[in-house]
Formats: C-alpha cells, sequence, structure tokens
C-alpha cells in the first residue's frame, strides 16, 4: 500500500485500486505486506488507524494519529451507549436486518421448491407480522429487556429453522436447530460456519477500536466477546443460505462428516471443502445497505458505523 495522486493505491502485483481516505473507517492487516510512510502519514491525517492481525485474528498491534480518539476513550463512550436507549435502539435495528435476511432465504427457497411455496409463503409472514413487535421494545436495557428481546428471537428462530428443516432435500432434513453438539449434518455445517463468522465479526469489532467484550443484549460474560453475539446476529442469515445454495447445487457431500456418540461433526474431507467454500462466500461482492462491498468488508464496514454512532450519541459538551 502506497500513495499516489494523493489516495492510498492498493496492489498485489496484478491487480491495482486507488482509495480514497474518505472512503476508509480503518485498515486492517492480515497477512505480510508493505506500507509505505507516505500511506501511514494519509491514514494518520485522516484519522484512519492501521491494524495488524496475526493468522488467527487476534489483534498484535495498531498505528493510529495521536488526534484520533483513543481506544479508551471510545471504550467508556460503549459503556454508556450499551445502557442507554440508543443502545437498545440498535439492537432493535441489528434485528430487523436479521429478520430481512432470513425472509431472503426463505424467498431464495420458496424460488427452487415450488412445491413448498405455501408453507414458506406462511413463514415469510409470520416473521413480517411479528416484525412489528419490536418497535415496542425500545427503552433502557435491562435483564428484563435482554430476556424480552431473546424471547421473541428464540421464537422467531423456532418457525424460521422448522421451515428450512421441511424444505430441504430428504438426507439434509432435521427437525429443528442442534447447536454444539449438532445432531446432522445440516446443523453441523451451520455451527462450523457461525463459528468462523465469529471470528470475522470480532476482528472486525476490534478493527473499529471497539471492545468486542462489551456487549448490550447479551450480558457480559468473562473472556467472552458478547459485542461480536450481537453484531453477528445480523449476517448469520448470510451463513444460512451459504449452506443450502451449496446442498442444492449438490456440492455438499454426506462424506464430509463424522458421526459419533455426542453429535455430527464436519471431517477433514468436510472442511477440506467448507473451509474454501466459506473463503470465497467472504470475497464475493454483493450490495448491502446501498454499498457494494465484499461480504467482509460489510462485517467492517457495520463495526465501523457502530463506532460512528457511539461517538456521535456520546459527543462531548
Amino acid at each position: 500500500m502506497k500513495v499516489k495522486d494523493k489516495v492510498f493505491y492498493v496492489t498485489d502485483g496484478k491487480e491495482h485500486r486507488k482509495i480514497s481516505p474518505e472512503q476508509v473507517d480503518s485498515v486492517a492487516v492480515t497477512a505480510p505486506c508493505l506500507i509505505s510512510s507516505a500511506a501511514i502519514m494519509l491514514a494518520a491525517d485522516a484519522g484512519i488507524p492501521i491494524y495488524f492481525f496475526d493468522r488467527f485474528g487476534e489483534g498484535r498491534s495498531s498505528l493510529r494519529s495521536p488526534w484520533f480518539d483513543s481506544i479508551a476513550t471510545l471504550r467508556r463512550k460503549q459503556v454508556y451507549f450499551s445502557d442507554s436507549v440508543n443502545g437498545s435502539q440498535w439492537i432493535i435495528h441489528v434485528f430487523q436486518q436479521k429478520t430481512a435476511h432470513q425472509i431472503q432465504v426463505l424467498k431464495y427457497l420458496a424460488n427452487r421448491k415450488k412445491r413448498m411455496a405455501k408453507l414458506l409463503q406462511k413463514t415469510i409472514d409470520h416473521l413480517q407480522g411479528e416484525w412489528s413487535a419490536l418497535d415496542q421494545q425500545v427503552k433502557i436495557p435491562s435483564a428484563e429487556w435482554s430476556a424480552s428481546i431473546m424471547g421473541w428471537e428464540g421464537s422467531m428462530a423456532r418457525v424460521y429453522w422448522q421451515c428450512i428443516g421441511q424444505c430441504l432435500p430428504g438426507e439434509w432434513s432435521f427437525n429443528k436447530r442442534s447447536r454444539r453438539p449438532a445432531k446432522d449434518p445440516f446443523n453441523a455445517m451451520i455451527n462450523y460456519g457461525y463459528g468462523m463468522l465469529y471470528n470475522k465479526i470480532e476482528q472486525a469489532l476490534f478493527a473499529a477500536g471497539l471492545d468486542p467484550h462489551l456487549g448490550i443484549l447479551h450480558a457480559d460474560e468473562y473472556d467472552s466477546p458478547t459485542l461480536s453475539y450481537d453484531l453477528i446476529e445480523v449476517f448469520r442469515p448470510w451463513v444460512d443460505r451459504l449452506v443450502i445454495e451449496n446442498i442444492l447445487t449438490g456440492a455438499a457431500i454426506q462424506e464430509g462428516f463424522e458421526v459419533s456418540e455426542e453429535g455430527v461433526y464436519l471431517n477433514a474431507t468436510g472442511k477440506r471443502w467448507f473451509i474454501p467454500a466459506f473463503n470465497a462466500w467472504l470475497l464475493a461482492r454483493v450490495r448491502w445497505n446501498k454499498k457494494q462491498l465484499t461480504r467482509e468488508g460489510h462485517f467492517y464496514h457495520a463495526a465501523a458505523q457502530l463506532a460512528k454512532s457511539i461517538n456521535k450519541e456520546n459527543k462531548r459538551p
């Protein structure tokens, strides 16, 4: 990454791209690369932090302007935000986005499973009908509020998963969502995909200067990235769609799983197929919220927007 014509110039030797600092919220370095001092100074002048991660997604170091809001300051604001009506509004928006994505998954199935169209439309209508109930939940977060929101989400999830389970081919169908351990191959893939997604969401939050351990809906737990648990809800249905697409196209294979007394897991064969499919899915560009980005890019943008909201709502007088 260098500077050319007063903007970032990024190249891998084959592809070249110029990016205005105004389009960048933060820079995340996840693999060995060269960054010129001019690029570092441009980032500093624009208030763009540069974060360095190891191959496991753990933060190792950062470069930022001395005039950029300190991480400590932002995280203090994050605490105030998590206990405010603004925090609850953000959570409501998260679940509205999740529901919209779930409906897209069901519509995708309806276009490919015509005989199940009636059931799918009934489920879509149910999700849309219950959507309005969230508007009544904008209030200062509390244990009771969290329980109410999670109860609503659990009820919607049961309806959503029961419908999907009935629409999949026989060898992939399931009765209910099973987490760790999974009780069937479909849930084994969903669990593995969500696990990989958690790491990406946590990395995006860290890159935005936020503390992934300061959740809003999910109760604070020692050494648990509870804010990741909040933000990931938006993107879970994207993983659902990835798994369903690979089942319907025949890319997923039954030989990719190990069955034990505890449950069902992806075996080495399954991982050799699933991990590259997941990584390719991350790099695919999609349009969402009026932006055309890679899916991974949308994670970073969502985290950066949350950081901006926290800063905006907690400005000093």
